[in-house]
């Protein structure tokens, strides 16, 4: 099961992703990298930090692919894999589309864990 966590829009010809909850700055595939990665090579993900009066910092976030199967761009910021269908990212690139969803598998549950706690744990029992 996939949830949504952010989306990749059009920046010039280099391609801007949000993921929700990332705060250190704008994350970016550069624009000379998104033909390398439609190719299927590993490309950077980088994050640029803007600070008034000052140069741009940019620094390496994380990765870009497509997945084995061609048919989506993974991307890997630091521990996080998310990934959005290759179809939605081309018309983002061509300007069909205004955004690709960028999506990552929800959380694993333990389920022998689930099965062994009463049914009524986590139950209100006063009424203060």
């Amino acid at each position: 099961m996939l949830k949504q966590v952010g989306r990749i829009q059009k920046h010039h010809d280099a391609l801007q992703v949000q993921v929700d909850g990332w705060r250190l700055g704008e994350l970016v595939i550069a624009a000379a990298d998104v033909p390398k990665m439609l190719n299927g090579r590993v490309v950077d993900v980088q994050f640029v930090q803007e600070h008034p009066g000052r140069e741009p910092f940019i620094g390496n976030a994380g990765t870009a692919v497509l997945s084995r199967s061609r048919k989506a761009v993974n991307i890997r910021i630091e521990a996080r894999l998310m990934t959005a269908p290759l179809k939605a990212v081309e018309k983002v690139i061509t300007g069909e589309q205004a955004a690709a969803r960028l999506s990552a598998p929800g959380p694993v549950i333990d389920a022998d864990q689930v099965q062994r706690e009463a049914i009524d744990h986590d139950l209100v029992r006063s009424f203060a």
